[in-house]
């Protein structure tokens, strides 16, 4: 394969995946500054959501960082193509990026669940939040001890060694295979979740559709799990190209990760999606549907009469007239006049 050729599988592969996931990184660095922004300005309100969701963006950026120097020494190319030196930077880079890339996953996952229970009232979804939070971090633990202890020595993973002790391959794609599943359902939860508690809210119909899609972009980074599960299930760990055919399950992942931290971020853009709505379409700015309550001081008037009337302290316009209470007052005392009379009257005779 003479040189053209060697240049045209770098920019149908390798620079193909960079043009992605550059342009879906640069609005997730937009999306996280205006979040940080609007948590510290006037005042700070910096939470763990927000720290979670940065420790998740360092990753991210590391993750990109390291793809863009394995891009450059031939990444998506077959690897025939490939001389050791650049196979053993693309191994170094690719293995760093797994790594990070779960810590970014799951540290948006839990950012996410992390502002969910801010919102959330009810212990029994608190308590599973946290329940998803936790297994979460278990995953994350099992995954990079899995990747950290795949090979003795840990060169080997990326470098011919003689003597080395490797986990068969099989073993560590069928562990990711599994846990990408059970993170697909997690990610649902967080999408679906939202929705149901925006629409019992007392919003305007504008800012519940509003916050509904916001909250529910997580389901976009589930949906980016499917392709990338569907290439992990076909991938040959055996292959003789082993560099190139991991490239779409690899772009597939940081479309993931990308979407999770825009997904996580999202929320906190409504107040200047808000405010641009109102600068740009002349919007009016959402405000709570207010409800009129019964009181005391709020019930309609009622034409006075000579008794007036009474209410009861609970709101219910209960009304006692006061011409009905003094007849019976008047009755009473009737009644009771009487009564002093005939004991102060002199016995009739026998």
């Amino acid at each position: 394969m003479d040189e053209e050729d060697k240049k045209a599988i770098d920019l149908w592969i390798g620079h193909r995946a960079l043009a992605i996931c550059l342009p879906l990184f640069a609005v997730a660095v937009i999306v996280y500054a205006v979040r940080i922004w609007t948590r510290i300005r006037p005042k700070s309100r910096l939470n763990a959501a927000d720290y979670t969701i940065t420790v998740a963006f360092i990753a991210e950026t590391i993750s990109i960082t390291l793809t863009i120097v394995a891009v450059a020494s031939g990444f998506g190319r077959p690897t025939h193509l490939l001389s050791t030196e650049d196979i053993e930077v693309i191994g170094v880079s690719t293995f760093i990026v797994f790594i990070v890339g779960y810590w970014a996953s799951t540290f948006a996952r839990v950012s996410i669940a992390l502002l969910l229970i801010s919102i959330i009232q009810k212990k029994v979804w608190r308590g599973f939040l946290w329940s998803i939070i936790v297994f979460n971090i278990l995953v994350l633990a099992a995954m990079n001890t899995a990747q950290l202890f795949q090979c003795r020595p840990l060169r080997a993973v990326w470098a011919s060694v003689p003597d080395a002790k490797c986990m068969p391959p099989e073993t560590i794609w069928n562990i990711g295979y599994i846990s990408n599943s059970l993170w697909m359902v997690c990610d649902a939860i967080f999408a679906i979740l939202p929705s149901a508690l925006i629409w019992r809210l007392s919003r305007e119909p504008l800012e519940k559709v509003l916050l509904s899609l916001l909250m529910g972009l997580g389901l976009l980074a589930m949906a980016a799990g499917v392709p990338k599960i569907l290439t992990m299930k076909l991938f040959d760990v055996t292959s003789d190209n082993v560099v190139g055919d991991m490239m779409p399950c690899y772009l597939w992942s940081r479309i993931e990760e990308i979407m999770l931290i825009i997904a996580a971020c999202a929320p906190l853009m409504k107040v200047p999606l808000e405010g641009l709505l109102n600068k740009r379409f002349g919007l009016p700015r959402f405000r709570p549907n207010e409800r009129k309550l019964n009181t005391i001081s709020t019930l309609p008037a009622r034409p006075p009469t000579s008794g007036g009337y009474f209410y009861s302290w609970r709101g219910r316009s209960q009304v006692f007239s006061k011409e009905k209470l003094g007849s019976q007052t008047t009755t009473t005392t009737t009644t009771t006049t009487t009564t002093m009379t005939s004991e102060n009257a002199s016995p009739s005779p026998v």
